[in-house]
């Protein structure tokens, strides 16, 4: 349970000159209000201002038009900082000024105070690290400590010209080390995100509630950057939840729009915020940005007409970006173990892959490796149920997909499939058993090899559930009988649970009570499904298609498995977030039509009907492979969904369903 909560804190950061957006010019009025029902007391925002001070009169990065060095442009700036600090002063508010060298060297030189001044006001003052003017242009390629040692170099420029406990920063974001450097340096807190070839955040990054990033950010992928880690050693301050993340469109339309924009996004912020989480926005002005006789009337205005009024209702507290970080902090160490991104209206979706085709082994295998790369790609985890015949195959010929599964930490689960006798429509000769002589029998097939050609146990070799928990190192988690015999069932639920496994699987797709999702079987967890973005059919179709069957059509568009989500996301209508599958068998990337084994197993074309053992294992393909251009399309499909699960939802496993259960 969470023990607190926490209001958002606004910052406002004060930026030295001017950067890479033109200076804003004045405009008329501001046209922007918060609606009267967004946020509450209950789950307030800590606001700040930050001011970015951008490094003019740099040497690494080349000759700049403007220059701290010339004393008249450093007291223009200061004067302009100390305007924009009274301005918030005036609203009881905060600034986070973020500066760098040339500004603070040339403040110490030059005995300019301002700084230290703002400081003694109760303002933060933290680092704004430009990289490429002052580690040159491929400051990509250098080691971490080379970063580290420059940043030490600026944090010490910093005290210099005022400041004290330097522990926030912004900047240095593409580069692949900057948290390992940063850390390094005695920095803690980040914020302001960009990408500074594109002047775009990313969409994963629109957000209000702090996070310890599982990974450094790069250009092009925040896959590992967006997701919580809690041993990481630095907490990202999110901006707050906009429209886009594009600041180039931020800025396009003068003052009051540009500040209109920021209405928009604080109130979108003010509506998701949590009364269990900490919550933070932020906005980012720069030295001269505010341009024109109205610039900072704007801004005046906007504190009064905007800010002001939800401070007085509790829903804003002003904090200084170190200050919503100690805030966070605290909120962690209250609640350990819940990831401060797992939102209450997040679905939790678990992609469960079914793992059966130990006929086709290498394109199985292969299947297997790159579902693995893609779920790491995106640091989540998938479901492997796998077959133990398809686990024995993997051993002979394909142990580098055992090793890959067992390094990356997928979760394993256990699938059964014809000819053992745990599977409807083969079970005859178990239901003529009595109980001791079912459970005995039961227990051989979980313990022995199932010869493939006869359907019987072969004691000559491991097989069943106690292989696949062998050859993995650990139980699969869900184990489930796929007989409809209750009196075979029971025997064999209560067969998994004793050799480890907790959870079993009732129905496939969807299924789970709306009150209470955890439900238990004889012990063992029913795995909670409430939809699957797996199947569907269109309107006048009389039967469901699966998703990665359609995409060669020409109503391919329908059958997106992405806007699927989204759809069923939107009409979920209970208070508790839903339990989402992504069901899929490894198969269905490469081949089209029935399994291969089905021949051998079935007898006729609908392969319901089990065909009289022994078993010709020589029998043709029903299927057929599928072509490279449909694979691809599938492949692309498949990681678009893992795509946006990994950034929009709680990605889970089995492994984490059962955690949840137990709370």
């Amino acid at each position: 349970m969470f023990k607190h909560w926490f209001p958002v804190f606004l910052a406002v950061s004060a930026v030295s000159a001017f950067i890479l957006s033109p200076l804003l010019p004045a405009a008329q009025n501001l046209s922007r209000m918060i609606r009267a029902d967004a946020g509450s007391a209950d789950a307030p925002i800590l606001f700040c201002v930050g001011i970015h001070i951008e490094p003019f009169g740099a040497t690494v990065g080349g000759k700049k038009k403007q220059d701290y060095n010339n004393i008249e442009f450093l007291k223009l700036h200061a004067k302009n900082i100390d305007e924009m600090a009274r301005i918030v002063e005036r609203h009881g508010g905060k600034m986070t000024v973020q500066a760098q060298t040339a500004f603070t060297s040339s403040c110490y030189k030059n005995n300019e105070r301002i700084l230290a001044e703002l400081r003694a006001r109760g303002h933060e003052i933290a680092l704004h690290f430009h990289e490429d003017a002052h580690l040159g242009r491929n400051c990509d390629t250098l080691p971490p400590s080379e970063w580290t040692a420059v940043m030490k170099e600026e944090i010490d420029w910093l005290q210099k010209a005022g400041a004290g406990d330097v522990r926030y920063w912004s900047g240095g974001n593409v580069y692949p080390h900057v948290l390992e450097a940063a850390a390094a340096a005695g920095l803690q807190f980040m914020s302001d995100y960009k990408n500074p070839k594109k002047q775009e955040a990313d969409a994963s990054l629109l957000a209000i509630n702090p996070w310890r990033p599982a990974g450094e950010p790069s250009d092009g992928d925040l896959a590992g950057f967006s997701k919580h880690d809690p041993k990481g050693r630095i907490v990202y301050l999110p901006d707050g939840i906009f429209a886009s993340a594009d600041f180039k469109e931020r800025k396009q339309g003068g003052t009051a729009s540009f500040l209109d924009y920021l209405t928009d996004g604080l109130e979108r912020s003010l509506l998701a915020a949590r009364k269990d989480r900490v919550n933070v926005f932020h906005i980012t002005l720069h030295p001269g940005e505010l341009k024109g006789p109205n610039g900072m009337k704007l801004f005046d205005d906007w504190l009064s007409q905007v800010i002001e009024p939800l401070v007085r209702e509790g829903k804003v507290r002003w904090a200084t970006f170190s200050e919503m970080g100690e805030k966070y902090i605290a909120w962690e160490t209250a609640n350990p173990g819940v990831d401060p991104r797992a939102s209450a209206g997040k679905g939790y979706m678990t992609f469960a892959v079914n793992v059966h085709d130990w006929v086709n082994v290498n394109e199985s295998a292969d299947t297997i490796n790159r579902l693995v790369d893609i779920f790491n790609k995106y640091k989540v985890r998938g479901d492997f149920y796998f077959t133990a015949p398809s686990v024995k195959a993997y051993a002979d010929k394909r142990p580098d997909v055992i090793r890959k599964v067992k390094e990356s930490g997928m979760t394993i689960s256990y699938h059964i499939r014809p000819p053992c006798p745990i599977y409807s429509g083969f079970c005859g000769p178990l239901q003529i058993l009595d109980d001791a002589s079912l459970k005995r029998t039961l227990l051989d097939y979980e313990t022995y090899g199932l010869d493939l050609e006869t359907g019987g146990i072969d004691k000559s070799r491991p097989g069943g559930y106690s292989y696949v928990a062998k050859i993995f190192g650990r139980p699969p988690v869900v184990a489930s009988p796929q007989v409809s015999d209750q009196r075979i069932r029971t025997a064999c639920e209560d067969i998994y649970k004793s050799m480890g496994a907790k959870m079993e699987v009732l129905y496939h797709e969807e299924g789970t009570p709306a009150d209470d999702p955890f439900q238990y079987k004889n012990g063992l967890l029913v795995r909670p499904s409430d939809f699957s973005i797996t199947r569907w059919k269109l309107a006048g179709e009389k039967d469901d298609s699966f998703w990665w069957n359609r995409l060669m059509r020409e109503d391919a568009d329908k059958f997106d498995p992405v806007a699927k989500l989204k759809e069923e996301l939107a009409a979920w209508k209970y208070p508790r977030a839903p339990f989402i599958t992504a069901l899929i068998h490894e198969n269905n990337f490469y081949h089209f039509g029935a399994e291969t084994w089905k021949a051998y197993y079935f007898s006729d074309k609908q392969f319901r009907t089990p065909a009289p053992s022994p078993y010709d294992l020589n029998l043709p393909d029903p299927g057929k492979m599928r072509s490279r251009q449909e694979q691809d399309k599938i492949w692309k499909a498949y990681e678009g969904m893992v795509a946006y699960a990994a950034a929009n939802l709680n990605v889970v496993t089995s492994e984490d369903i059962v955690k949840l259960s137990n709370r």
